[in-house]
């Protein structure tokens, strides 16, 4: 159990890193054709280490992640709105359905741990992840959807910006949504944010309090 458990946790910290570097890193690079050359390679990665994370033995849902790289080289290379578009939607139910697996996760570990908290971490990372490829969903079917300073927005890097922005209620005002759609996914992204902070919490802090506590005069005495 204890070994399962340290290979979990090792696996969730590379998925952390991963989620750290295309959230907070690779946005900060002058080169826009290599952020996005960074992004699809980073991207991929966090794909497979998502499929380690929610699997222990079996890797059949390494296809997965191997289909979804496929696609996103097609639309990374041929530029074509419409394999974005698949690509998105495919990205979306596959972290959707890693976050569904490590709330199961978390919810039915009878303990609280390194691990209980790294999931509980890349959690947040991926729900941030998805909020930005809706809102790029939406911005390229009509890039008026928001405003925004300069000329155009950098769809991967000002996204995933907004979107944790969003999340955490900060709201600088610097994007703001102007369609009701964008709207609308601004309000449910914020109140997912918030929401998800405070069930996790109390679930974590709930769990902790319930374990067995060590008697004090027993410990004190070895």
């Amino acid at each position: 159990m204890g070994k399962t458990r340290t290979v979990r946790a090792k696996r969730n910290i590379v998925l952390f890193f991963l989620s750290f570097i295309y959230v907070f890193i690779i946005g900060m690079i002058g080169n826009d054709k290599l952020i996005s050359y960074l992004y699809y390679i980073t991207l991929t990665a966090i794909y497979f280490s998502a499929v380690l994370v929610i699997v222990e033995k079996k890797y059949k849902y390494f296809y997965l992640a191997a289909i979804l790289m496929l696609i996103d080289a097609g639309s990374f290379l041929l530029n074509l709105d419409i394999i974005a578009i698949i690509a998105s939607v495919l990205s979306l139910g596959f972290f959707i359905y890693v976050i569904i697996r490590l709330v199961i996760r978390i919810s039915r570990s009878k303990t609280v741990g390194t691990l209980e908290f790294l999931e509980a971490i890349n959690i947040y990372f991926l729900i941030g992840i998805i909020g930005s490829i809706l809102f790029r969903l939406i911005y390229m079917n009509n890039t008026h959807a928001f405003i925004y300073p300069g000329d155009s927005l950098r769809q991967t890097a000002d996204f995933l910006y907004f979107s944790f922005v969003t999340m955490t209620t900060l709201g600088y005002g610097d994007i703001t949504p102007k369609h009701e759609i964008a709207k609308s996914l601004s309000i449910f992204l914020s109140f997912v944010g918030q929401l998800y902070l405070a069930m996790i919490v109390a679930m974590l802090v709930g769990k902790y309090l319930s374990l067995p506590k060590h008697d004090e005069k027993a410990d004190k005495s070895n």
